[in-house]
């Protein structure tokens, strides 16, 4: 079983590919609509993603 931070650390990896990911969708739809919903995505994943990290430098500092 992984540790808390070993978990935070692997959920911040998960939000910055997935926000890779909606990234590029943004850069190749050609529908403005759809590029601002895939954008708006790609900026709450990396708030998430940042979130996470935070949440994990905050359990590293306790533990030691």
């Amino acid at each position: 079983m992984a540790t808390k931070v070993e978990s935070l650390l692997n959920k911040v990896q998960i939000k910055l590919t997935l926000a890779a990911k909606y990234e590029n969708l943004a850069n190749i739809t050609g529908s403005k609509p759809a590029r601002a919903r895939f954008i708006r995505n790609s900026n709450r994943l990396r708030r998430q993603a940042v979130e996470f990290q935070r949440a994990a430098d905050a359990v590293k500092s306790v533990a030691s």
